[in-house]
């Protein structure tokens, strides 16, 4: 079985959809007979193959306005690829032009063509026309948005989803073929670790402060700005804190410029290890995500498979990854004050303990764990080869019987 995915938002500094092909990638390449192609943007074309998978590197424009993102524009390199790897299933990233190239592609080899509902794309679309546009022009351009996502998804063999909160937005868009399949995070690799002394030395946390993080892009949809705002609006009552950032985006500039001169901020550019990021998680007392736009939010079980409880806004998409939780940490808001006001309930908390991280670390194990996730992926990969298979040789003719085929011939 060879998989290739076509990954608009493939960025070289991280990010929850470069965290599930690499995991992807890890687990098709241990199955037998199995294979993964990726196709991203890049600064190059470039092709990096192995014994299990293959890297095509696009050469490709830099989105505007964005410092890891490019353009996956090329449809002729794009299908000369697919074309050389024979993929038996496409699966696709996004619901732009790379969307439609995949299923350019599915029928020129006959295979199907899955997408991966990474982005909530009407809702993000719409928070940016509103803000360039008005909110006037964002409702009349809402209906024509969910015209053209079920125009698109519809064409899909099937559109997989991982938040329950989707999949219904997606059914009252009258999408089909939809496959909730939960994401899960590596639990073997993220697990509670004896490293909050060292990190906190690092970062320079005084004894008294609780150590609040984020990981991830550093941009305006991940409430960034936001968050540092609430650090102004904590209750005085409330013990001093001190928030690491770590990641890259567009707004870099900014948050260096914020670290400087706040003694309880530290940055850290993008972190490539995951051994790192675990002790970084295992270190602190809160993780905290001001998002309201994420489709699900792997750090956050990456967060809370190290044992750390989590802070994360009421009704974004970092929700239904604390269903684990009894009484999860929601601010009402992505405002500084609402964060500020989730900030202070949970700081008054008492401090979790080296035996409830173990516990929290077990209990979403055995819920959102990896492994599960991609075997349910897999199966329905197989599931699509099979029946398309089933499919085209139905419609192969009827091989001609030899007998009949010479009385034909003596007959003429």
């Amino acid at each position: 079985m060879t998989i290739c995915d076509i990954a608009q938002f493939h960025s070289p500094l991280g990010g929850g959809v470069k965290r599930y092909l690499h995991d992807k990638r890890l687990r098709l390449e241990a199955q037998p007979g199995c294979r993964h192609v990726l196709i991203i943007p890049s600064y190059r074309n470039h092709v990096t193959a192995g014994p299990g998978h293959a890297v095509y590197e696009i050469e490709s424009l830099r989105l505007p306005g964005s410092k890891s993102y490019r353009m996956l524009l090329d449809k002729r390199r794009i299908l000369e690829a697919v074309r050389r790897e024979k993929p038996d299933l496409i699966e696709v990233g996004d619901p732009y032009r790379t969307a439609w190239i995949g299923l350019e592609a599915g029928r020129q080899l006959g295979i199907p063509v899955v997408a991966f509902y990474h982005s909530d794309f009407p809702r993000a679309l719409d928070r940016t026309i509103v803000r360039f546009s008005g909110a006037l022009i964002a409702r009349a351009l809402s209906a024509p948005i969910r015209r053209y996502i079920r125009r698109l998804y519809n064409r899909m063999d099937a559109t997989i989803v991982a938040s329950q909160h989707l999949t219904d937005t997606l059914r009252r868009a009258r999408i089909e073929r939809i496959a909730h399949i939960p994401l899960g995070t590596d639990t073997a690799l993220f697990h509670p670790r004896d490293s909050r002394d060292r990190v906190r030395a690092e970062f320079g946390v005084a004894p008294e402060a609780k150590l609040l993080l984020f990981v991830g892009r550093l941009a305006r949809e991940k409430g960034i700005k936001n968050l540092i705002g609430a650090l102004d609006r904590l209750s005085p009552d409330s013990p001093p804190v001190h928030l690491a950032l770590v990641g890259d985006g567009e707004l870099d500039n900014w948050v260096h410029l914020e670290a400087n001169r706040r003694p309880n901020l530290t940055w850290l550019p993008y972190c490539e290890s995951a051994e790192r990021l675990a002790d970084f998680y295992s270190a602190s007392d809160l993780f905290v995500h001001a998002g309201r736009w994420e489709t699900f939010g792997i750090v956050s079980l990456e967060a809370q498979a190290c044992g750390t409880p989590v802070v994360a806004v009421r009704g974004g998409g970092l929700e239904e990854s604390l269903s684990c939780e009894n009484n999860p940490l929601l601010a009402e808001a992505g405002t500084p004050e609402a964060l500020a006001a989730a900030l202070d309930g949970a700081l008054r908390r008492p401090a979790i303990t080296a035996t409830e991280r173990t516990g929290r670390h077990h209990v979403l194990a055995g819920r959102f764990s990896i492994d599960r996730t991609f075997e349910k992926i897999f199966a329905l990969y197989r599931q699509l080869i099979a029946e398309n298979r089933r499919c085209a040789a139905k419609l192969q003719p009827a091989p001609v019987r030899a007998e009949a085929a010479g009385k034909s011939a003596r007959a003429s």
